[in-house]
């Protein structure tokens, strides 16, 4: 398996942060109706996995620690 350098990681995190940002716009669209409910928790769920995983990016870098 490949290993991942960090410019790819935030690539990755910045990919996860716009597709959470992009889930929460399209809850509040007028269609989004019956989905509403199942997009707004698509996005928390998402967000709360993008806060953690730069939680973890931080606190590697603060030790200096190497994935």
């Amino acid at each position: 398996m490949a290993e991942v350098n960090s410019v790819d990681r935030q690539r990755l995190l910045t990919a996860l942060i716009l597709a959470v940002m992009a889930l929460f716009v399209s809850a509040g669209a007028p269609g989004a109706g019956r989905w509403r409910r199942q997009l707004r928790g698509a996005a928390i769920v998402g967000f709360a996995v993008a806060v953690a995983l730069a939680l973890v990016e931080i606190g590697l870098w603060l030790t200096g620690g190497e994935r």
